[in-house]
């Protein structure tokens, strides 16, 4: 549903209005800002492009964030916690698993559908007096004055502009917005495609999940309702349509070399959807009272399970940002303001992306010497307990100094 437009100005305007996009409107509306959020689609029944049948991982984290925005607890029914993770070296020796009793700790992450998220998301935002929905609005242009930012978008043939001190981009990786500011934009491909669907497996997944790492790239299977897995399948560009293309039965069939028999046989895979793999990094992601977050800000493999993650880091790193500048009467959109928010940010996005490009470019070195020293360090790994904590704890979105939307309420 479209609220009309009756405010000629805002305090802030997101471009963008997937998850990201949302869960900004959402946190920086508890600071009594008013916002407009312009969406380029409209949810008809239970779809919608930019919340699909993929199912996330949630890390601790982000549960904190979803909670505190009182998104979590209408989420409740279709959780899946993942109990215990299983990381093989394929074709060589070496393991390691992080269980949760070891590890002290409920569950170690969570799975939850991308449609289901994105429409409680999507309730939410439009059950808040704070955010005006405009769509759908296609993004046109902008124009930067002194103390506001004007937005020229569209609806139908309508031309129309609004204003506010402040603009969110979370157009996407192929963000209009961040190519009108010209800002610096580096891509690595991996000359890899990642496949994704649901797959049922012949035993009980018992919330374990398991990353296989191959010469190709990783293959996860994360547990999920009525023991369906998410199954993503990293393969070479020149094979993915060949996949894509193959028969239920035939792709079960190949599926199942892939990842093997931990689970017995799969039994049923569902629709099939792929994405090419890409990192994707943009040094500075603020400009002109413009900032870029989500996928407009960077980019990478979903096998690594870091994409959304750590673009709710990014929020709750705003957050922080833009009330501590309205404590002292500043204006949100200056440049003081863009800058302090991106050395909130830049640690943390270094980090977390290097460790996705190692996991994408490492693991692919197909030489005897390079997989030996894979699986010496997955032994050595599941030989040391504080290691794995201190992996599970930078897994878990826990870096640097924590923002407020990530900690447990009181």
């Amino acid at each position: 549903m479209t609220k009309p437009n009756n405010k000629p100005d805002f305090d802030i305007i997101i471009v963008g209005g997937g998850m990201v996009g949302m869960a900004a409107a959402l946190s920086l509306s508890q600071l009594n800002l008013s916002i407009a959020l312009l969406e380029s689609q409209v949810a008809e029944g239970n779809s919608h492009p930019s919340y699909d049948d993929r199912t996330l991982v949630v890390n601790q984290a982000s549960v904190n964030f979803w909670k505190n925005l009182g998104i979590w607890q209408k989420l409740k029914q279709n959780i899946t916690p993942i109990n215990k993770v299983h990381v093989s070296n394929k074709g060589h020796f070496g393991s390691v698993v992080f269980d949760k009793d070891e590890l002290n700790v409920n569950a170690l992450a969570y799975i939850v559908e991308a449609k289901i998220l994105g429409f409680a998301l999507k309730h939410a935002c439009e059950e808040n007096e704070s955010i005006t929905i405009i769509a759908p609005a296609s993004f046109k242009q902008m124009q930067h004055k002194k103390k506001s930012i004007e937005v020229d978008y569209t609806v139908g043939e309508s031309i129309h502009t609004i204003s506010a001190k402040l603009m969110l981009a979370a157009d996407g990786i192929q963000s209009g917005v961040r190519q009108q500011l010209g800002l610096e934009t580096i891509i690595k491909s991996y000359q890899r495609t990642a496949i994704i669907c649901n797959i049922t497996p012949e035993q009980k997944h018992n919330n374990c999940a398991f990353e296989r790492l191959t010469d190709k790239g990783p293959t996860a299977i994360l547990p999920f309702v009525s023991n369906r897995c998410g199954f993503v399948w990293t393969v070479e560009n020149a094979q993915s349509q060949e996949i894509l293309d193959l028969s239920d039965e035939d792709f079960i069939q190949k599926a199942q070399q892939q990842f093997g028999y931990r689970l017995g046989k799969f039994i049923k895979a569902g629709k099939r959807s792929s994405y090419p793999l890409y990192l994707v990094t943009v040094p500075k992601q603020v400009k002109n009272r413009v900032i870029l977050i989500g996928n407009a800000a960077h980019g990478m493999s979903p096998v690594s399970a870091q994409g959304l993650n750590l673009a709710v880091r990014d929020v709750a790193r705003l957050f922080d940002v833009l009330q501590e500048i309205i404590q002292k009467s500043q204006d949100i959109g200056a440049d003081e303001s863009l800058n302090t928010y991106q050395n909130a940010i830049n640690t943390d996005q270094q980090q977390t992306m290097r460790y996705t490009d190692d996991l994408m470019s490492w693991f692919k070195i197909d030489e005897p010497l390079i997989a030996t020293l894979r699986s010496i360090s997955l032994f050595a790994m599941n030989q040391s307990k504080h290691l794995k904590q201190e992996l599970f704890h930078r897994a878990s979105g826990y870096r640097g100094q924590i923002p407020q939307l990530l900690r447990k309420k009181a």
